[in-house]
């Protein structure tokens, strides 16, 4: 009989050696996930069938069926199991052809204790966004957007032993259309820099690798999306407001001296907290349209509209996927809770607390100028701020949000 407070995880390799090296660095996990092994993908899709699973970690190379084909009939017959495959560094194009199916991609030989935490982080994210509505809208998707290849390689450049900003640069530029969209971005008023940058490593050099980065896989899930075929949605107006939130919340954890780490991740977070809106515009359009046109109509918020429609909102189906794709936990809270801050677990000024502001004054930018008025405190929750004891802050964060328009003009 299974014990219904565990997670249930199957891994799949087809050398008994590595099957028993995990039972063994594994074992103290056994008082909190209940752990199944296959040595073949035939033999995992019958354990699938037969019963229920969170997670599915498999080999890349196997025999008959390998990793790639295994996670395409998970998620083709079991979507709601997320999937993890685990590669070795000579198989770098096969994995980036297996990020289309997989959630996430780790490098084998994997060290126990970076499975166990990638694993907890996903239960973590499980937890969170336990709420049905949210896998069955994300099981439906057609147009789930996959993690880019380009993004995956620079993030193993940064985390290799001696990354190297050319080697960086080179990456990006072989992708010639994302190389002509950033180096449009990091030109444009956003960045307000004193000379043009004319190629990627000068880019990199100038704007540091976090923001590189961040606008790699914004600029990469964007252009995932056919913008001609979904012509009543203005991806650009979302691109812009994203930046521009990304900006903002970098301010605030810099203001508020957050430790670099949440710095970094700030901009991420913001230039993704409405990533939830694409996947609705593009796999629920009519809905959706309708969610918006009222939204406009009435003036009701749009995630309660969202939520009243799909039992959700773009908040927690973005947030969803980014923790499938393996993003730091505060980016998947500040995501998660940017309209309603209120309901996380956070109780001390983070990265929620800067994308919940920057979201605000960036939408209040073309109404109230002034997040003190009443259309001001409808967009804050000023309970939340109170509760952490920065409402006080309000105006401060609002005069460097305005210094940082202004030299964006």
């Amino acid at each position: 009989m299974n014990d219904q407070s565990k997670r249930r995880i199957l891994f799949v390799d087809d050398e008994p050696m590595v099957l028993k090296g995990l039972q063994r660095t594994l074992r103290k996990m056994r008082g909190e996930w209940e752990m199944t092994f296959a040595s073949s993908s035939k033999e995992a899709l019958d354990i699938l069938d037969s019963g229920s699973y969170d997670v599915i970690v498999s080999d890349l190379r196997m025999p008959e069926m390998d990793g790639t084909q295994l996670l395409a009939e998970v998620k083709s017959k079991h979507p709601q199991v997320v999937r993890i495959i685990l590669s070795g560094q000579v198989e770098q194009e096969a994995t980036f052809k297996s990020l289309q199916m997989a959630h996430q991609s780790l490098s084998k030989p994997c060290d126990a204790d970076i499975l166990k935490h990638t694993l907890n982080k996903l239960f973590g994210l499980r937890s969170l966004l336990e709420d049905e509505s949210i896998k069955r809208i994300v099981s439906q998707t057609e147009t789930l957007p996959s993690l880019p290849a380009v993004y995956t390689e620079v993030i193993n450049e940064l985390q290799s032993q001696d990354p190297s900003v050319k080697k960086i640069a080179e990456i990006i530029s072989s992708d010639l259309a994302m190389t002509a969209k950033i180096l449009q971005v990091v030109n444009s008023a956003f960045f307000g820099l004193v000379r043009k940058i004319s190629n990627p490593k000068e880019a990199v050099m100038l704007l540091g690798t976090e923001t590189i980065k961040a606008l790699v896989l914004s600029v990469k899930i964007f252009s995932q999306f056919n913008h001609k075929k979904f012509a009543w949605f203005n991806f650009d107006e979302l691109f812009n407001h994203s930046m521009s939130v990304s900006m903002f919340a970098q301010t605030i954890s810099k203001q508020e001296h957050l430790e670099q780490t949440l710095v970094n991740n700030s901009l991420m977070a913001g230039m993704f907290h409405d990533l939830g809106k694409l996947i609705l515009v593009t796999n629920f359009q009519k809905p959706y349209q309708k969610v918006l046109t009222e939204a406009a109509k009435t003036k009701q918020n749009l995630w309660d509209l969202e939520s009243e429609m799909f039992g959700t909102s773009h908040a927690e189906i973005g947030a969803y996927l980014m923790g499938l794709w393996g993003l730091e936990y505060p980016v998947i809270e500040a995501i998660a809770f940017h309209h309603r801050p209120a309901k996380s677990l956070s109780n001390s000024t983070g990265l929620l607390t800067a994308v919940h502001f920057g979201d605000a004054f960036d939408r209040l930018k073309n109404g109230a100028n002034d997040l003190s008025s009443e259309m001001g405190l409808r967009q804050l929750d000023r309970g939340y701020l109170d509760n952490l004891g920065v409402a006080g802050r309000i105006n401060d964060w609002q005069t460097v949000c305005n210094e940082l328009t202004e030299r964006k003009v």
